[in-house]
């Protein structure tokens, strides 16, 4: 599993250089490093989610859909915004359980 973690970027980063040799498109390789690079990050700053697992594991799925949406990103050009934002979408949801959750709120009654 641990060596997927590693070979899942490798292959965008392989597929950008290939795709940039093929078209020349600065751009476009600009935005592929930019959304590869969000979507590690919000893998590492999802660990957080762990306390709530049925969370945790929706954001794991929805990384892993932007993962993909990333590659038809760089065989494409073309943008699945719903599939790129989820991850965002999931740490929102969390940071609103986590809020109502808090025991700083002030109480009702």
């Amino acid at each position: 599993m641990k060596f997927l973690l590693i070979l899942a970027p490798l292959i965008v980063v392989a597929l950008s250089y290939v795709m940039y040799k093929e078209d020349g498109n600065i751009k476009k390789l600009i935005i592929t490093f930019l959304l590869l690079w969000a979507v590690i990050t919000l893998a590492i700053v999802g660990n957080v989610m762990r306390s709530l697992t049925v969370l945790f594991l929706t954001h794991i799925l929805a990384i892993v859909i932007a993962y993909g949406a990333t590659i038809y990103y760089v065989l494409k050009e073309k943008f699945i915004w719903l599939a790129l934002l989820s991850p965002i979408l999931t740490m929102i949801l969390y940071l609103i359980f986590v809020w109502i959750g808090n025991e700083h709120l002030p109480t009702v009654g």
